[in-house]
């Protein structure tokens, strides 16, 4: 290892800690501009969803280095997810589980490996 805080985990956790972060900010924003504008209520999945994609994005971006890049980005969407869903259920005062949090998982997990292979193949290898 060559430095404190280079290895996988800490590259995962950093970069779900800056997913998650980005991912409250901009949901914040969102919900502003939904009050703010009456945009309908059909416009929120959709927009939620690129949220969570853009956040994963840069939490990869940034903190994942390469090395098993695909799978530390896999693990670091799927934490992401699953972060930000207790999130959102404890602030809305309910926990349900259904597909739709399986899927939204996956999602995760697909844009965190993506992701990391974009940063991998920007600093030079997989």
């Amino acid at each position: 290892m060559s430095g404190r805080g280079s290895g996988g985990a800490a590259q995962i956790g950093k970069g779900a800690c800056i997913a998650v972060i980005f991912t409250l900010a901009a949901v914040l924003v969102f919900a502003l501009a939904i009050k703010l504008f009456s945009l309908p209520s059909s416009v929120i999945t959709p927009v939620n969803q690129v949220i969570k994609f853009v956040a994963v994005f840069i939490g990869c971006f940034f903190c994942i280095r390469p090395g098993r890049a695909f799978f530390k980005g896999l693990l670091c969407g799927a934490i992401v997810a699953l972060v930000t869903y207790f999130l959102f259920a404890v602030i809305a005062g309910s926990i349900s589980f259904g597909w739709m949090n399986l899927l939204d998982l996956l999602f995760g997990a697909a844009a965190g490996g993506i992701s990391a292979l974009i940063a991998a193949a920007a600093r030079g290898r997989n």
